[in-house]
């Protein structure tokens, strides 16, 4: 039988160092290419899940008005009973934003009326899914700046849900008919980060250890929004900061790509651009927080429900 032909093994050849360098940069352009996408892919989605959080504030708080003929007030005021802390509108639309357990179990008195409890506990550190936007880099759920009770991400306009105070007693929580600019054209709440600066929380107003400020459940205009706490940081703030040495603890901020979100009076969601002009004149812990000022300004025009100033709908997305 005559023998096959000699053919002598090939070794297999591997990469040369330029082609090895070619795929990793192939490989680096392909990363640096997906993610920005995927990133814009996430914001999106948690957009989207701000703005439904937004939307269900607004539906609940037009269901607490179906019942009572008013919208939930910012803070429960009874006459010269006003209790230290004490409760808030984000927990008085909670049965209408599928957490009426959790309303069962705080038990709130509204007609003495009484507060949660001086010391944060379970209860009041609930996380609540729809007070909390996706969006805020600072993960925790408890708000360390307002005695540990759970965090939330939005803040009411005290100009139509109230309180009023000493010296201010026209801007209560009111009656749709009389937000006398349009419902349409009247923020009622928007988004607070608590990375930036301080957030808010869902449960209660005015908390021990905070100077008594009003910033864990209301927001005002000022100078503008997405203005940090600080300039330097650190971020999120140090949990020994005390939130009343800043005046940017009651601004609108997130961290939507420069933008804020609202609900407005009318319970529609918008995103407004963080650059939206604002009175720089108008500090946003001024004491007479609702006086009008006679320049035009968009942001103090969207928070006075009465001031004759009605808003084109270009200011917003």
């Amino acid at each position: 039988m005559p023998r096959a032909p000699f053919r002598p093994t090939r070794t297999p050849r591997g990469f040369t160092l330029i082609e090895l360098l070619v795929v990793i940069a192939i490989i680096a352009i392909l990363i640096a290419l997906l993610v920005p996408a995927v990133q814009k892919v996430r914001e999106a989605a948690a957009r989207t899940q701000c703005s439904n959080n937004l939307k269900q504030i607004g539906l609940g708080c037009h269901a607490y008005h179906d019942a009572n003929q008013i919208l939930p007030p910012g803070y429960v005021i009874k006459s010269t009973n006003t209790p230290s802390p004490g409760w808030i509108w984000s927990v008085l639309i909670l049965p209408y934003v599928e957490q009426a357990a959790l309303y069962q179990t705080l038990n709130p008195n509204l007609v003495t009326p009484n507060g949660p409890p001086n010391t944060a506990n379970a209860t009041t550190q609930t996380p609540v899914p729809v007070y909390l936007c996706p969006s805020d880099p600072n993960a925790n759920t408890i708000n360390v700046w307002y005695a540990n009770h759970g965090k939330s991400n939005y803040v009411c306009s005290r100009a139509v849900l109230g309180p009023h105070d000493d010296t201010v007693t026209k801007y209560k929580n009111k009656k749709l008919r009389e937000i006398t600019d349009g419902t349409s054209n009247t923020i009622m709440v928007g988004e607070r980060d608590s990375y930036r600066t301080f957030g808010g929380i869902w449960v209660a107003a005015r908390p021990p250890g905070t100077n008594q400020t009003t910033a864990c459940f209301e927001g005002r205009p000022g100078q503008g929004m997405n203005k940090p706490y600080k300039q330097n940081g650190p971020f999120p703030p140090a949990a020994s900061e005390d939130v009343f040495n800043y005046a940017q603890r009651l601004e609108w901020s997130s961290y939507h790509a420069n933008l804020v979100g609202f609900c407005f009076a009318d319970g529609s969601v918008h995103f407004l651009q963080q650059g939206t002009d604002a009175d720089p004149a108008d500090t946003w812990d001024n004491s007479n927080w609702a006086t009008r000022p006679s320049t035009t300004y968009t942001m103090q025009y969207l928070f006075w429900p009465d001031d004759g100033r009605v808003i084109n709908a270009n200011a917003w997305e």
